[in-house]
């Protein structure tokens, strides 16, 4: 099976040649998976994102915004571009990191789930360097997902989502924001009548200083995203 990873990334120069060098490492071939495809949304960067990128890893396919749409508008962009079996969305830092693909990955090539969620909650009750307004952010909207849309998850908000190609079939999707991976993604899928597996994977939090892109108030938009998209029929 091929897997299409797609990276959104916003002036991410410091730190995309170590996710691709990660990424790159990872041999997933006794996981059933024989072809990787990168797929890099550039966000509308003023910096050397795209450059830094090329440089680890030529064949990378990259998809320019010519300004900043959002994370969702990114991986919206991307969706046709896919040529692999299952998708996973993985972010341009290293706050989720590819040694988790594996246990990301498996239970879908074996059949046992369409769609897997990285949880960050299923082994360890609070990540590291997590903060605690993310914290009961996170722990919040999680319990709204699962009340609106009759799920069981434990980490609804996270980055690491990983699914059949063939889930998108007949979705629209039009969040553009971070409410797209944390709110509509959940709802439209759970309203398609899949079910959504976890595995644990481990995280750290990076700081606004080592470059994190997610304020506390977009958490606003994410709210109304959940709303939206769990009661829009």
């Amino acid at each position: 099976m091929k897997l299409s990873i797609l990276i959104a990334a916003y002036n991410e120069e410091h730190l995309i040649d170590n996710v691709l060098k990660e990424i790159q490492s990872q041999d997933l071939s006794s996981c059933g998976i024989s072809q990787k495809e990168i797929i890099l949304i550039d966000d509308g960067s003023t910096d050397k994102t795209v450059e830094k990128a090329r440089s680890v890893m030529p064949e990378v396919k990259v998809i320019h915004h010519a300004k900043r749409k959002g994370k969702g508008a990114s991986l919206i962009s991307a969706y046709p571009h896919v040529t692999g079996d299952i998708i996973l969305i993985q972010d341009a830092d290293l706050e989720y990191r590819p040694s988790a693909y594996p246990a990301l990955v498996t239970p879908i090539v074996k059949g046992e789930s369409d769609i897997v969620y990285g949880s960050r909650f299923l082994d360890i009750k609070h990540p590291e360097k997590m903060k605690l307004a993310y914290f009961l952010a996170n722990r919040f909207g999680t319990a709204l997902t699962n009340l609106l849309n009759s799920t069981k998850l434990t980490d609804a908000m996270t980055c690491f989502k990983v699914f059949r190609k063939k889930c998108l079939l007949g979705i629209e999707f039009s969040c553009n924001g971070f409410g797209h991976d944390s709110a509509e993604i959940t709802a439209k899928f759970t309203k398609k009548g899949f079910k959504i597996k976890e595995a644990p994977i481990t995280y750290k939090a990076r700081t606004f200083k080592e470059g994190k892109k997610f304020h506390p108030i977009y958490s606003l938009g994410v709210l109304r995203a959940i709303i939206k998209y769990s009661l829009r029929e």
